[in-house]
Parts: structure tokens; sequence; C-alpha cells
């Protein structure tokens, strides 16, 4: 299957160059498990231009190339402008070369190798131009929501594929991007038309279970009325949660060939806590670790009424085979199952004294004192999993 090219940050650098400065662009953000969210009211952080494609903060009834003139932003006093790059590549499909305008794409706050409990979406505000596009045909912008491996790595694109016609606006949803890999009016994707200016959610909504096949629905709403004009529902039976599939990757405009294209809202959803549940590891924890190593843990986290969660944990693994040690720098998110059996917790940690890497926990308790109670931890940025083991010694109480 074909899949959209990458985002880039400097056509003729090196490739271990461009993935450099990415890597040091992306660090500095705040990470997954927490939640991200751009109205563009202060900055536009958490936003890359690329290639010659440019973003901008603007105010509302900001004078544009001709685009969207004077409009209101979708809420608050600002929004976004993408600048068209003044240079495309291209790329070549059965009709010879076609150009490719790059454009700018968000990593929401970080990028994650791990799939939340209960999925997560994105959401992005575009406003559609019908005056603008039943005079300029056949304009086109590919909104990609991208989901990482296990790794961390880039695995699959989402996109929704826009193109201007007689009527407006017509939108598709699919795997690929540009004008070589897809086809806005694709009557095998089952097209939808916009006859109406104004501010438009394009959302995607990632769902599954771990060891399940990932599902994702692609939808297109209306801001002003909340109606759905369109939906695409889009899996593939080699994406498998916690298998293939991991978390997040960007969000990017694959390519934008409409100048001043306008923006807003700009969303990631995070894990949600489960108010009021406790945890405690007591009475020295230890697994054998699926590498056949001993490892030892313990540690505590606990969820406010109000949702804040709290806590820390420290685990380490005595080798020979992968010695790590563990300590964890926060607990971003708790999440507790009904009736509390079973439990994950998620946040960043040190390990062996440096970095911070994201890391996921999972707990069962079943009983006291500690009677098949289990552990796992995964650390996926330094290929660490110890899988669901049973404890050794040690209990688990989840309240």
């Amino acid at each position: 299957m074909k899949c959209v090219r990458f985002p880039r940050r400097g056509r003729r650098a090196a490739a271990v160059t461009v993935m450099a400065a990415l890597a040091a662009a992306w660090g500095a953000a705040d990470a997954p498990p927490g939640p991200y969210f751009n109205g563009f009211e202060q900055t536009t952080a958490g936003w890359f231009n690329n290639e010659g494609g440019t973003i901008k903060r603007v105010p509302s009834f900001y004078g544009s190339s001709g685009y969207a003139d004077m409009i209101a932003s979708a809420s608050g006093s600002y929004h976004a402008r993408l600048g068209l790059d003044p240079n495309p590549d291209s790329c070549a499909s059965g009709g010879g070369p076609q150009p490719v305008y790059d454009a700018p794409y968000t990593n929401w706050g970080g990028y994650s190798a791990i799939f939340p409990p209960g999925g997560y979406q994105t959401r992005v505000d575009i406003y559609l131009d019908v005056t603008w596009a039943q005079t300029n045909f056949d304009r086109r912008f590919d909104w990609s929501s991208a989901v990482s491996n296990t790794s961390g790595q880039h695995r699959r694109d989402f996109v929704f594929n826009a193109g201007t016609d007689a009527l407006g606006f017509v939108i598709s949803g699919s795997n690929n991007g540009t004008r070589c890999g897809a086809f806005p009016a694709d009557p095998g994707r089952t097209p939808v038309h916009i006859a109406a200016s104004g501010w438009y959610t394009f959302e995607h909504s990632f769902t599954g279970v771990p060891g399940g096949p990932l599902t994702v629905v692609m939808r297109v709403i209306d801001k002003s009325t909340s109606a759905t004009l369109g939906t695409w529902v889009l899996a593939d039976p080699t994406d498998i949660i916690g298998v293939t599939v991991g978390g997040n990757r960007y969000g990017w405009f694959v390519q934008n060939e409409i100048d001043d294209l306008a923006i807003d809202n700009s969303e990631r959803t995070g894990i949600v806590s489960t108010p009021g549940c406790e945890i405690k590891i007591n009475d020295g924890g230890w697994i054998v670790a699926l590498n056949t190593d001993s490892a030892t843990f313990g540690g505590n986290a606990q969820v406010s009424s109000s949702g804040v969660s709290t806590g820390q944990q420290e685990y380490q693994d005595h080798g020979p085979l992968q010695p790590i040690t563990v300590n964890t720098i926060d607990v971003q998110a708790v999440a507790c199952s009904d009736d509390r059996t079973r439990a994950s917790i998620f946040g960043h940690t040190a390990v062996d004294g440096a970095g911070s890497y994201e890391y996921e926990i999972d707990l069962e308790d079943h009983g006291e004192p500690g009677t098949g109670d289990k552990y796992r931890i995964f650390i996926p940025a330094v290929a660490y999993e110890s899988g669901l083991q049973t404890l050794q010694g040690g209990n688990i109480q989840i309240r």
C-alpha cells in the first residue's frame, strides 16, 4: 500500500540531519499521555513549518490573499493561516509529474508508542471558502492524522482528501495523499460535497483494545450546527494495538494548494484518569520478567476527586540479560477498572538515572495477600517489556 511522505524541514539536508532537527523540536514539547490543544490565541506552539509551507497566527477578520477574507476565528480572537510552498516538489503518476506543495504539521505535543485505554481523538477546524472554491477548480489539501508503531516510529496515515469543484469542496477519506496517491472525488471512497462556506471540524477517532485491531473513524462536522456531513471508517487487519500499533504520530497537511488556508482549534485528547483510584505496591514486589531476569518493584499512585494523578514508581531488572533501573519522573494518568481489579499507570521515567521516557505499568489485584496479582512494565523507547507476570512476592492493592 502506498503511504504519504514524511514531513521534512530542509530539502537539501541529509536524512540523519533532518531527523536530528525534528527530534530536537519535538523533544521541547510535553509528551503524551497528557492532552494537547492549541487554539492559536497566544502562539503556534506544537506546529512546525515544513519546507516552504508555513504557519502563522492571525487575528479574526484578517485580510488575506483572497481566501476566506475577513472571517471570524472558529473560537476566540485568533486562528492560523497556512502559507503556500513557493517551490513545490513533484511526484510521478500515470499522467506525468504532479506538484506536491509541502505544508505544516503538528506533533500533538509529542509522539507516543503507547495506545491509551479507551483510544483517543484528534481534531482540527478548517475554514472552507466555497465562493473561492467555485472559481478555483481542483485546488487540493490533504490532512492526515497518523499512528505510530510500538517503537514510536511511523505506522500508517489516515487522510482527509479535499479538493475544489463547481459545488464548492469535495472530500473523501483514505490512507494516501498527494495528487499521485489520492483523488478527493474517488467514487470508491464515498465522497461528500460541501456547498456552504464556514468552519468544519475534521475529526479522527482511534479505537480498539490491546491485542485487537485498530479502527479509525474519520468525520467532517459542520461546526455551526454540529451535524456530521461525512463519515469514513478505516481499518487494516495488520494494525493490532500493542503489537504493530502504538500511539499518536503527527497531524500533517501532506500537501496544501490553497494559500492562506485557515485552521483553528487543533487538539489531541489524552488519557482520562479514574477519580478516587488508589494503588499501593508493598511487601517487596518481585517478578521473573519476560527475559527470565529477576526484577523488583514498588511504588504508589493515586487520583484526586478532581482527576489529578500523583505518585512514584520504581523498578529494577537485576540482569544478567537486560539490567535496568527505573525511577519515575511523574505519574500523569491512572486508569482503573470499575471493580478495582485492574489498573494502568502512565507517565515519564528516567532510565539508569538519565533521560525522560514514556512508560506504562499494568497491574492486576486478585486478592490478599497478593494471591495471583500481576505486574507489567513497558518502556518503548528503550525496548524494555517485562510482560504481564504473576508476582513471586509482594502485594498489589487497587482501591
